[in-house]
């Protein structure tokens, strides 16, 4: 099916929308981000373990957020230059279907599973060195 310009402005509205969220969730984990203090007199052993986890999780969470916005800002700029909803491999069309389930997607799925498939083959022949 292919990507029609209604189709476009929808993944527009959707990839500005999911950008403006992660910011506010990046916000959010700003603060939980933030150094532990190590008082012992202010907070328990399990206190600060448990808020040394958090602090762990935060960072993660803010990480794979941050590769998130990357994927999307790449989207609004290959809309922006007439190249959204085209492969970056192959130059065909991206499927419809595709981009409502990853509207940042970059390659086809017929890409993404050839560049999953090789990313494998290349980590079991590392292994076996």
């Amino acid at each position: 099916m292919s990507v029609h310009v209604q189709s476009l402005d929808e993944f527009f509205s959707m990839l500005v929308e999911e950008q403006r969220d992660i910011r506010i969730t990046l916000a959010g984990l700003e603060d939980a981000g933030q150094p532990v203090a190590l008082d012992q007199t202010t907070q328990g052993r399990v206190s600060r373990i448990d808020a040394i986890s958090q602090q762990h999780m935060a960072k993660a969470g803010s990480s794979r957020l941050m590769i998130q916005l990357d994927r999307i800002k790449a989207a609004l700029d290959r809309y922006e230059s007439g190249r959204y909803g085209i492969c970056c491999r192959c130059e065909l069309e991206i499927g419809h279907g595709r981009l409502m389930a990853d509207p940042a997607a970059p390659f086809c799925l017929e890409c993404t599973e050839e560049l999953a498939e090789a990313k494998q083959h290349n980590m079991r022949r590392n292994a076996g060195r």
